[in-house]
């Protein structure tokens, strides 16, 4: 069984948690996919990009943050032409902290109190792995958030809290 599991991980091709394994088997029907990344942040990004004709994408990306984003480079080539260009990609988050203090610069006030987010994203993905904390916070200060990621991410969340993934049970999960 371990074995078969190991290869399959292979086979896949990716970096999964073992325990996320049995999601690519034939028989699984709920379909997840980091794909709503592209569809809802990249190809509407693309899409300006050539309605607007900028020969390239300046992206705040940072390799740093990790996922996707752990293979982010300063500039992006296609057929030596660049494409796209992501200065902080190999910023650190101190350097990042620095700069925000010494440039006065303010942020959004999702990071700031009472709501205290590191990073922001799509409310409630469940590729963010620290996804409960963020729901908590959600649930204290902006319940009505809270209630549309459960609503939107219904099947993944379940399936999390069926295998102990991330999320609470739904025994430990406060009703709301």
């Amino acid at each position: 069984m371990v074995a078969e599991r190991e290869r399959e991980s292979c086979t896949v091709g990716l970096r999964v948690p073992k325990c996320l394994l049995y999601q690519f088997k034939q028989d699984f029907k709920l379909k997840v996919s980091d794909q709503c990344c592209v569809e809802f942040k990249e190809k509407p990004l693309k899409n300006w990009q050539k309605e607007n004709k900028k020969p390239i994408k300046i992206l705040g990306l940072m390799a740093e943050e990790g996922g996707r984003r752990a293979r982010a480079e300063c500039a992006v080539f296609k057929k030596e032409k660049l494409v796209s260009f992501q200065p902080l990609a190999k910023v650190s988050k101190e350097w990042e902290d620095w700069f925000i203090k010494e440039k006065n610069i303010r942020l959004c006030e999702l990071y700031y109190p009472p709501y205290n987010f590191e990073r922001t994203g799509c409310v409630g993905c469940p590729y963010n792995i620290h996804i409960q904390d963020e729901l908590n916070t959600l649930e204290e200060v902006l319940p009505s958030a809270r209630k549309q990621a459960e609503y939107l991410w219904q099947p993944v969340y379940n399936e999390y809290r069926r295998i102990g993934y991330r999320l609470e049970s739904e025994e430990q999960m406060k009703l709301f």
